[in-house]
């Protein structure tokens, strides 16, 4: 039968007697559009998340990329399979 130990402990290294301390790197910039729009703001914007975003800007964006992509001769539509 298993038998299961709770008493199981891994070792933690200690530096007790060193005079060296933790440094964390400096953070770096990623490659992202957001984060880079952020960064080279020159207007000190406030950036801010909205709860409820624009539905019909959204809405309109993607209608304009299916419309772009079904002019693609290549283009395969499953809904007419």
């Amino acid at each position: 039968m298993l038998k299961i130990n709770h008493n199981f402990h891994l070792p933690v290294p200690h530096q007790l007697h060193s005079t060296s301390h933790l440094e964390l790197s400096p953070v770096r910039s990623e490659s992202d559009e957001l984060i880079g729009a952020i960064e080279h703001d020159h207007d000190d914007a406030n950036w801010t998340l909205d709860n409820t975003p624009d539905v019909q800007g959204l809405d309109d964006f993607w209608t304009t990329v299916e419309d772009d992509l079904k002019k693609d001769p290549d283009w395969f539509d499953f809904a007419e399979d």
